[in-house]
């Protein structure tokens, strides 16, 4: 079975071949960085198994695309520390009717970012125009009417004041953290509202639902013994930020309706 999925700890022993199944013979394709895979996957079939950022499966599923999300993370998502600015901006209550880049509407970061900004910080986001570098996973979607593409890189929209802030945008000498302390602010968030942001899941073939807990028990037993940081495995230890993430999808007009949590894993 063709995958496609990220090198991490909790993935590196199905990798290695240390842990294997002769019911799910897994056969890598290593694809760099792994995001390009969502796009092959979402639109083409191009894998068995792959790993997919949660917002681009939730479009595939609206548009009824033959995959099945299975509850096992993989990436979790640094939302706060990922929001830069160039310029005065110091807090992000200012950004109400500023114009922010990020490198795609519907990446899962981005969506994140946009519902903490409103459910924290009273953000308007009708009031936000956003700039972009691409387009969606799904070549269906079509980006909402406050979005336009860049006609440069948003590092440099960044510096010439285009940009009042971005997402996804390495610091520099100009560029900074909006927050200056945003590991805590977000540990402080995250405790409040029991919310660990899920950025990327496994998706399969619908075809291959026989087979949903066969792969499922090779990522678990991948992770065993990787401790407490490890991404979990199963719906109900990250249902919070499930619900949350749909939500926000809906809000924000990545769905045109708002998924319920145990929909996202139905066959």
């Amino acid at each position: 079975m063709k995958i496609a999925i990220g090198t991490y700890d909790h993935t590196r022993a199905l990798k290695d071949g240390s842990v294997a199944s002769a019911r799910v013979p897994l056969e890598f394709e290593e694809i760099s960085p792994i995001t390009r895979a969502f796009r092959a996957m979402a639109n083409d079939l191009a894998y068995d198994i792959s790993e997919m950022a949660l917002c681009t499966y939730m479009i595939a599923r609206v548009l009824e695309q033959p995959i099945v999300a299975l509850p096992i993370v993989l990436v979790r998502s640094s939302i706060l520390g990922s929001l830069v600015s160039a310029g005065s901006i110091k807090d992000p209550s200012e950004l109400n009717g500023k114009t922010l880049g990020v490198r795609s509407y519907t990446q899962t970061t981005g969506v994140w970012v946009r519902g903490v900004l409103q459910d924290e910080f009273g953000v308007d986001l009708s009031s936000l125009k956003w700039v972009t570098t691409e387009g969606s996973h799904l070549d269906a979607y079509r980006d909402p009417p406050n979005v336009s593409r860049a006609s440069a890189p948003l590092d440099e929209l960044l510096n010439n004041g285009s940009l009042a802030a971005a997402i996804g945008i390495p610091p520099s000498d100009r560029i900074r953290t909006l927050l200056p302390e945003p590991a805590a602010a977000e540990a402080a968030w995250s405790e409040r509202t029991g919310v660990r942001p899920v950025n990327h899941v496994v998706a399969i073939k619908k075809e291959l639902l026989p087979l949903r807990d066969d792969i499922i028990d090779l990522f678990e037993r991948a992770r065993a013994g990787d401790g407490a940081n490890v991404p979990p495995i199963g719906i109900e230890p990250s249902r919070a930020a499930f619900e949350t993430l749909t939500r926000y999808a809906y809000e924000q007009g990545i769905t045109p309706r708002k998924l319920s949590v145990d929909e996202l894993f139905e066959p």
